[in-house]
């Protein structure tokens, strides 16, 4: 082989190496690109599925304070003491107070 085959060769080498790392380069930031893509994509999936889940549960708190609010009802709660428990309900008059003093 002559010198200059051999310049050729080596030049066609480094054109290949140069071509081939090119390649890698740009595949490498195709898939960072994608794989970002996706990760974004995953996350804002799972973000809603939280955002419904406190809907859910705010919902939720809201039915359970009303139903509270319901039990402690003073209506509600005069209406069993004195239907179930048999108590009699108190007039200001049946009300003494008492100083104690030292």
């Amino acid at each position: 082989m002559s010198e200059s085959a051999k310049g050729e060769r080596s030049s066609i080498m480094r054109r290949m190496i140069k071509l081939t790392c090119f390649f890698a380069v740009l595949f490498f930031l195709l898939f960072c690109i994608t794989w970002q893509n996706m990760h974004m994509f995953t996350l804002n999936r799972r973000i809603d599925e939280l955002t419904e889940e406190r809907n859910d549960l705010e919902r939720s708190i809201y039915l359970k304070s009303m139903e509270l609010a319901s039990l402690r009802s003073r209506d509600r709660v005069k209406r069993i003491a004195t239907k179930e428990l048999g108590m009699i309900p108190v007039t200001y008059k049946d009300v003494k107070i008492i100083v104690y003093e030292r």
